[in-house]
């Protein structure tokens, strides 16, 4: 067998899957569908800095800093939470993947780039992958396959695992843009309005030197497609369309957020998924880099362990589910937490959204809360907090409070 492990993806997940693995002495090969590791860049590329120091991750990639952010309702209120030290950093997609890449590559691991899986065939001995790589088909034999191909994950839905409902994903759009006027390039700036960005919001995520990756999210089906959202956006919204007069823009990048919760079944003979493939983000933002390599780890641990543990034959379920009940007890309860919030967000009319940036505007202690011990990458408790909050001021509107118990009870 020339390669124990196959990683489909060349992703942050991917590769650092690939790298655990190779670097206890087993051999790992990545197919990666497109000709250069990073390209296209699809995320707004940010990543806290608790997540940073917790992966160890180094600083190449890392192209600017963000100190808060600015929320904008869809009436136009605002407010503003800004610490005075660096909270995120915003980073090259290209760059960082690459240099994940090359770890992997420096401990033995292969990638065939221009490589995409076809089929999965499951036996005893191993599982047998017929895939192209630049227009010939070719098939291998591996002891395991990981799928961390994304969203719309072939491995998953091959493999029979995949469970999610179309009506939970979120489609994103997302472009560059050159010589805004007016940038705050240390504060992330959050729309919502379903004029704008129907069942998620829009986003502007300073990268420097007045430049911007500028995007939204939107529920799948609509009438309109994400582009002429984004368009209207960029150019009527009343707050920011004069920032963009006169700008220039790259090509709209468009891509599925896999908001609405974790596959049921992360693990299965032969296979593991793993990051946006197993629905590994926060559903609230679509932010799945943190989740998505905190995952990865514990799979490459787990497949190595079981590597290790036999010489041949296929990894059985049984063997792997240590990944999917380890994942589980760090993530679980967030990740279904940001889905059933993601859920009521969803529900509210925009007056409904506006009244409750009314009320926290209007409660001066439950903004500095907020601003004091919100975390992105762990939303629960300051989430709950809020709500309990208000829960007595809400019983002047009944419907966000049946919506907040339908959703979030």
């Amino acid at each position: 067998m020339d390669y124990e492990v196959m990683i489909i993806g060349a992703g942050p997940v991917g590769s650092t899957v690939a790298e655990i693995i190779g670097r206890e002495g087993h051999k790992v090969l990545i197919l990666e569908e497109h000709s250069e590791v990073g390209s296209p860049i699809h995320c707004t590329g940010k990543l806290s800095v608790n997540a940073f120091k917790e992966l160890n991750l180094e600083t190449e990639g890392i192209i600017n800093e963000v100190k808060g952010a600015n929320f904008y309702s869809p009436n136009g209120q605002l407010f503003h939470l800004e610490r005075n030290d660096t909270q995120a950093y915003i980073l090259d997609r290209k760059i960082f993947d690459e240099k994940l890449a090359e770890k992997a590559m420096k401990v033995g691991v292969k990638i065939l780039t221009e490589a995409r899986a076809m089929k999965f065939i499951v036996t005893k001995e191993g599982v047998n992958v017929i895939f192209t790589h630049k227009g010939d088909t070719k098939k291998l034999k591996v002891r395991i396959v990981v799928g961390a191909d994304g969203a719309n994950s072939i491995v998953a839905r091959r493999m029979g695992l995949y469970s999610k409902k179309s009506s939970k994903i979120r489609i994103g759009i997302q472009k560059e843009v050159f010589g805004i006027n007016n940038l705050q390039s240390r504060i992330v700036e959050l729309f919502f309005g379903k004029n704008y960005a129907p069942g998620f919001f829009a986003w502007i995520v300073p990268i420097g030197n007045a430049k911007a990756r500028v995007g939204l999210a939107l529920r799948p089906h609509l009438v309109e497609r994400p582009k002429k959202y984004l368009d209207k956006f960029i150019r009527t919204h009343p707050i920011i369309k004069e920032k963009f007069e006169g700008c220039s823009f790259n090509k709209a990048k468009v891509h599925i957020i896999p908001t609405g919760g974790a596959l049921h079944q992360t693990v299965s003979e032969g296979v593991i998924i793993v990051g946006d493939a197993a629905g590994q983000i926060k559903s609230t933002t679509g932010g799945g880099l943190y989740y998505g390599m905190l995952c990865a780890k514990i799979a490459g641990k787990t497949i190595s362990k079981n590597l290790d543990a036999s010489s041949k034959g296929i990894l059985s379920k049984n063997s792997l589910l240590e990944y999917q009940r380890l994942w589980k007890a760090r993530l679980d309860k967030e990740i279904k937490i940001s889905t059933k919030l993601r859920d009521f967000l969803t529900s509210l009319t925009d007056g409904e959204i506006n009244y409750l940036f009314k009320l926290i505007i209007a409660h001066p202690h439950i903004f500095k809360e907020i601003e004091a011990k919100g975390d992105i990458d762990w939303q629960s408790k300051i989430a709950s907090k809020v709500l309990n909050s208000f829960l007595k001021t809400l019983i002047k509107r009944p419907m966000i409070l049946y919506k907040m118990g339908k959703n979030l009870l």
